[in-house]
């Protein structure tokens, strides 16, 4: 028996635009602060994240500070970014989707005013295929906890939470569809959590895991034909 969804829900950073750029400034920024030496390159972010070591050398006494300070040069950066870099078979991916006639939105972590962010989407052609975007009203780090803004989007777009499907990159993104009660989660191995981590992960595995948008509506089809495979 095949499974339909009517709505289907966008995390934003890693999952539709490129994160990396961003969380590369934000964590030699932090490290800068915290008097790490040598200064982190590009290179070595990159090896770092490809090891799944997310501290990037940081002792562990100091991690807490680091994670604060991370966060908070992250959220600056975002802001300060005009033009979001849109990862790879996003656009088409988005576009047979509407053409289907999904109800769409971006649930993100980001905080501040949706118009900011939909003015954002604007300039690199996005904008139009959402009905709705939500960002969050704090910039703590409460606000990576998207359970809440998943399940208001559902009740704006009337749908039920069953029937809405939530895609994202991170085991967070994961456990905000579960909480709200979606029908499926997705996860794109596109973000900083690589494909081992997202599948092994000890609370939050997705329903469906993929390694780029350019698998997303195949997924759809063998969904609604019956055929799971994952």
């Amino acid at each position: 028996m095949g499974r339909e969804f009517k709505a289907i829900f966008f995390d934003l950073d890693g999952t539709l635009v490129d994160i990396h750029g961003p969380l590369y400034i934000a964590a030699r920024n932090a490290l800068d602060e915290l008097g790490q030496q040598p200064p982190l390159t590009r290179e070595r972010y990159l090896e770092a994240i490809a090891r799944e070591d997310p501290w990037l050398g940081v002792p562990e006494p100091m991690r807490s500070d680091y994670l604060k300070l991370a966060f908070a040069y992250l959220i600056t950066e975002l802001d300060r970014t005009e033009r979001l870099e849109i990862l790879p078979h996003v656009q088409e991916t988005l576009a047979e989707l509407k053409r289907r006639g999904y109800t769409m939105g971006v649930v993100t972590s980001r905080p501040g005013a949706a118009q900011r962010l939909i003015e954002k989407l604007a300039m690199v052609g996005l904008a139009a295929y959402f009905d709705q975007v939500v960002t969050q009203e704090t910039t703590s780090l409460r606000a990576l906890d998207k359970t809440g803004s998943l399940k208001h989007a559902a009740m704006r777009a009337s749908v039920l939470p069953q029937a809405c499907m939530y895609v994202g990159d991170e085991p967070r993104d994961v456990m905000a569809g579960i909480g709200a009660g979606f029908g499926a989660t997705v996860a794109v191995a596109t973000g900083p959590a690589s494909m081992a981590l997202l599948q092994n992960h000890s609370q939050y595995r997705p329903d469906f895991l993929i390694p780029s948008m350019a698998e997303f509506i195949d997924l759809l089809d063998r969904l609604k034909y019956g055929d799971e495979g994952r």
